[in-house]
């Protein structure tokens, strides 16, 4: 990297230290107190996956690096008991399949990192910081009866590739986010990420991947393109850890990234330079030819779900899916699963699965346990067979703990469910999106329904509001979600949702019996105007549309 002063604030930390450098300070720290802990190193803590929380006076939220979201019921255990010991007794899982707990001190971290690694065998290097972020995964890799071809461990060993790599690493323009696997539908997101995979058959009948780049939400979204490229089922062990280091090399060697911080994510460099040029240079760092195929453009077939229910696996066994109400569970809860887990798997073939949907999966359960193990979760509040909305809405962390955020969502989003399983009742999921600001931590316009947090009035007041979101998807033709209406007064939102379900029900087309158009598909095939009308409730009128001043008009075009 060449520095130049002109660079990003940030930037000016990292050449002074790497991020890396905190993790073995965590005892100093710990001695000393925050009062006597510097800025950069608290920017620098990110690196290790822990991040301030409001108010900022002395708690910290932890993030752990799960590749895949994959968990053995020990770490679940372990981590559980970590909540309760630590975190206040709860955890949250994210949409890109961590763990994250919040209310630890400065004096929990060297005894909670010590347990993490040596009782565990986990970690939270790169967790958070400008580096290699989770890696993300279908929850059912290598276990879907469909699945074309299998990558074995690969997710773990290219986390592990990159956590080894160290300083190689540490120094991105800024947060890199992949994805891999080889789901049918999907499911993994790999459209909204910097690299990512997707199952391909080659049209000689060669099964393999494709793979995308530059994708990303936030304020500024945008699809991942494809490279038109083919990897086959025989070189993916090679080819596929390849291209993901290099392709992080490619970013972190584009300084130009550094000066603009809103800007400095590779779905810019993308944009700016083209899916060609990254080819190309992907090509002169890999030192070999990967398979051109200009048809390998973006996944094909399938509607987003994240394989929650009861799923028959490839091996004669069961994936039971738990619905994790809002992403949000209990200590206790997390030991009781693990516990569960262990009883009623196969042998020693118990495992858990996170889903960037922020539920649980248990797997590899005979079908003679799965009646006695549902009867367990609901007891456990856990239901598995609970209403399609709780396993269809995600929420981010909001204002209880976020410094980003504008709103508050986890409570909020408690409620919406609540209205909704009691007012309107699916038959076909509809995605819901709880999002506290524009950042889409929550993936809200890629959602059925996204709320983007906001300020209105409100009866004369100031209060926290969204603005509504419909029909973004993902897969052959994507979409990001239409703004239907603003400002709407978050105590009534709920109420929106609703509304626009009904019309949904009422509405789509039914081709058969059990076959129903997804809310997807409704959904384009409605103007703004007409979803904004059925979206309509009583008591709340739509602010007027914004003018927009003749100067930023000609900023815009």
């Amino acid at each position: 990297m060449n520095f130049d002063p002109k660079m990003a604030k940030v930037e000016h930390i990292k050449q002074r230290a790497d991020g890396l450098s905190v993790y073995g300070r965590l005892a100093e720290f710990a001695a000393s107190g925050l009062e006597k802990i510097n800025a950069d190193d608290l920017t620098l803590l990110r690196w290790i996956g822990i991040y301030q929380q409001k108010p900022n006076e002395g708690h910290f939220m932890w993030r752990i690096k799960l590749p895949g979201g994959r968990l053995a019921p020990s770490q679940l255990r372990g981590l559980g008991h970590m909540a309760q010991r630590y975190g206040r007794g709860f955890s949250d899982i994210t949409t890109r399949q961590d763990i994250q707990f919040h209310w630890f001190t400065l004096q929990d971290f060297p005894e909670a990192f010590a347990r993490l690694q040596n009782e565990l065998g986990l970690h939270s290097i790169f967790a958070c910081g400008d580096t290699p972020r989770n890696i993300t995964s279908c929850p059912l890799d290598g276990l879907l009866a469909g699945q074309s071809v299998q990558l074995g461990d690969l997710v773990r060993q290219v986390s592990d590739l990159f956590k080894a790599g160290g300083s190689e690493f540490s120094n991105l323009p800024r947060k890199f986010k992949t994805s891999l696997a080889a789901c049918p539908i999907h499911c993994h997101q790999p459209q909204i990420n910097d690299v990512g995979t997707f199952a391909v058959r080659h049209r000689d009948g060669r099964a393999g991947l494709g793979v995308v780049v530059g994708g990303g939400l936030s304020s500024s979204p945008m699809f991942a393109q494809g490279l038109r490229i083919f990897v086959p089922a025989e070189k993916i062990a090679q080819q596929i850890p390849d291209i993901f280091r290099h392709a992080a090399l490619i970013f972190r060697d584009s300084d130009e990234l550094r000066f603009k911080r809103k800007q400095a994510r590779m779905k810019f460099l993308v944009a700016q330079k083209g899916w060609q040029w990254f080819g190309a240079e992907l090509q002169k760092r890999l030192g070999y030819e990967l398979e051109q195929d200009e048809t390998i453009v973006n996944p094909v077939g399938g509607l987003y779900t994240d394989h929650t229910g009861i799923v028959p696996l490839n091996n004669g066994l069961f994936s039971v899916g738990v619905p994790v109400e809002r992403g949000r569970w209990s200590g206790e809860q997390m030991i009781a699963l693990a516990d569960l887990t262990e009883r009623f798997a196969q042998s020693d073939l118990g495992e858990i699965r996170l889903s960037q949907r922020q539920n649980a999966l248990l797997l590899n359960i005979p079908q003679a346990h799965i009646e006695a193990l549902c009867a367990e979760l609901k007891g456990l509040g856990l239901p598995a067979d609970a209403p399609l909305w709780r396993q269809s809405l995600v929420s981010c962390t909001g204002t209880q703990f976020c410094n980003l955020a504008v709103v508050e969502t986890k409570q909020r989003a408690k409620e919406i469910l609540e209205y909704l399983e009691s007012q309107v009742e699916l038959d076909s999921p509809i995605m819901v999106s709880v999002s506290g600001c524009p950042n889409s931590c929550a993936q809200l316009q890629i959602s059925d329904i996204g709320l983007t947090g906001t300020k209105a009035i409100y009866n004369d007041l100031k209060v926290d509001a969204y603005d509504v979101l419909v029909g973004g998807a993902l897969g052959e033709n994507p979409k990001f979600g239409r703004q239907i209406l603003a400002k709407v007064p978050a105590q009534r939102v709920r109420e929106v949702i609703a509304a626009v379900a009904r019309a949904y029900l009422e509405h789509r087309i039914v081709f058969g019996e059990g076959d129903v158009e997804a809310f997807r598909d409704f959904a384009a095939r409605y103007t703004i105007e007409q979803l904004a009308q059925w979206a309509a409730i009583e008591g709340w009128t739509p602010p007027p549309p914004r003018q927009v001043r003749l100067d930023e008009a000609a900023a815009i075009n």
